[in-house]
C-alpha cells in the first residue's frame, strides 16, 4: 500500500513516487475521452501538462520544507510525491520553536514565491492588466482570448496560491496545523496542543466535505477525508503514547522459563514449542546459554523446512531494557530497532521479555475498556 519508487535526489534530498502515481495517466485518459469521438489528443497534451505542472509546485513545497529543515540542521530524510500532495519525511522535530516554525511556513513561502513571480510575468504581457482582470471575474464583457502562456501564468498563479492558503489552514497534518501546534507548545503540554490541532483537523476536514458537496468537487472531498484521517491517526497516536506512558512493564513482561529453543534445535522442535504458548514470538539461545535473538512463529510456518536448523531463520537482533525502564521509551526502542522485542535483564541475567505483540494487545485491552463506559447497560 506505501511502496514507493526512488526517482533521484533532487538538491541532495531523497525524493519518491507513490506508487498511486500510476493512476495519473488513466485520469488523464478518462478526463480526455469523448463518447462517440474518442481520444481527444489535444486534451490528453493539456491534461498531462497540467499534471506536471502541478507536480513541479508540489514538488517546490515539499522542497521548501526540506532545504529549510537542513539549513537549520534538522535531518530531511526523504520527499515523497503523491498525485494530489506530498510529504517531506522529517523523522525529530525540531528543539526550537522558530526552527519548527520556520521548517512548516517554508513550504507555502515557496508556493507563494513562484505565485509572485509568474504573476509579475504575467503583468508584463501586452495585455497584463485585462488578463489579471479577466481572471478575477471571467463572467465580465471583457474580450480577451489567452495565449497558451499566459492560460499556463494564469494557473500556476491560481494553482500556488491555492497550495499555500490550503496549506496554512489550522489543521493537523497541514502546515499552518503544525505551525500552530508549535506556537501553542510554548503555552502548554504538547499533548494538550496535538489534540487542539488534531480536533480541529477533524472539524475543517468534515467542513471540508460539506463544502466539496456543495461546489461539487470530488477533489476537495478527497482532500478533506485525507485530512479527517491523518487528524483521527495521530489523536489515536497522542492517546496511545499516554496510555503507555502510564502503564508499567509488569503489565506485558512475559517471564523466562527454563523450557529454552537453541539455534540449532530443528524447525519442528520449535514449532511444539509455539504449540504450547499463545506468544508468536519465542527466544533463541547460543550453546553458551546467552540470548542470541528471537524468532517468529509465522516464519516457521511460512517458509522453514522441519528438520532445518532454526539458526536458518531466528533473527539475531534485540534490544535490552531493565525492569524499572518506562514502557514508552521502550517501545518506541523497539519500534525504532525494528526488532521483535526486547529482553529484560536483572543483575546480568533474563528476566523476561517485552514483544510488539503484548504492547498492541495491552492498547487494544484499554480501548476496549474505554468503550465499554459509554455502552447502555444490559436490559435486566
Amino acid at each position: 500500500m506505501f511502496a514507493t519508487w526512488r526517482i533521484g535526489r533532487i538538491f541532495g534530498v531523497p525524493t519518491e513516487l507513490h506508487w498511486s502515481f500510476v493512476l495519473v495517466p488513466l485520469a488523464i485518459l478518462f478526463y480526455a475521452y469523448q463518447p462517440g469521438y474518442g481520444l481527444r489528443w489535444p486534451q490528453v497534451q493539456w491534461w498531462s501538462g497540467i499534471s506536471g505542472l502541478l507536480f513541479l509546485f508540489v514538488l517546490i513545497h515539499e522542497l521548501g520544507h526540506a532545504l529549510t529543515a537542513k539549513a537549520r540542521g534538522v535531518k530531511a530524510e526523504k520527499i515523497i510525491l503523491f498525485p494530489l500532495g506530498g510529504g517531506a519525511l522529517i523523522p525529530e522535530e525540531p528543539e526550537r520553536t522558530r526552527d519548527e516554525v520556520l521548517i512548516y511556513a517554508a513550504g507555502p513561502l515557496a508556493n507563494l514565491l513562484v505565485a509572485a513571480l509568474a504573476l509579475g510575468v504575467l503583468i508584463l504581457q501586452p495585455n497584463g492588466d485585462m488578463l489579471i482582470r479577466y481572471y478575477l471575474d471571467q463572467s465580465s464583457n471583457l474580450i480577451v482570448l489567452p495565449a497558451m502562456l499566459e492560460r499556463l501564468l494564469g494557473i500556476t498563479v491560481a494553482v500556488n496560491v491555492v497550495l499555500a492558503v490550503g496549506n496554512l489552514l489550522p489543521a493537523y497534518p497541514l502546515d499552518g496545523g503544525r505551525i500552530l501546534r508549535a506556537l501553542l507548545k510554548v503555552g502548554i503540554a504538547d499533548r494538550k496542543a496535538t489534540v487542539i490541532t488534531t480536533v480541529m483537523g477533524i472539524t475543517i476536514g468534515l467542513a471540508l466535505i460539506g463544502v466539496s458537496y456543495v461546489l461539487g468537487d470530488p477533489l476537495l472531498g478527497i482532500s478533506a477525508l485525507f485530512i479527517i484521517t491523518f487528524s483521527a491517526a495521530e489523536l489515536n497516536r497522542g492517546w496511545q503514547r499516554r496510555r503507555l506512558a502510564r502503564s508499567v512493564m509488569e503489565q506485558v513482561l512475559r517471564p523466562s522459563n527454563d523450557s529454552r529453543l537453541y539455534a540449532n534445535d530443528t524447525v519442528y522442535r520449535a514449532r511444539a514449542a509455539f504449540a504450547l504458548t499463545d506468544a508468536t514470538v519465542l527466544p533463541v539461545f547460543d550453546n553458551y546459554n546467552e540470548l542470541s535473538g528471537f524468532v517468529e512463529k509465522e516464519v516457521l510456518q511460512r517458509e522453514a523446512d522441519r528438520n532445518h536448523p532454526l539458526r536458518y531463520y531466528y533473527e539475531a537482533e534485540f534490544i535490552t531494557a531493565r525492569p524499572d525502564d518506562n514502557l514508552l521509551d521502550l517501545t518506541e526502542r523497539i519500534v525504532e530497532a525494528n526488532v521483535y522485542g526486547a529482553a529484560v535483564y536483572a543483575e546480568g541475567k533474563v528476566v523476561g521479555y517485552v514483544y510488539t505483540e503484548d504492547v498492541i494487545r495491552l492498547l487494544d485491552r484499554s480501548r476496549r475498556r474505554f468503550y465499554k463506559r459509554f455502552k447502555a447497560p444490559a436490559s435486566p
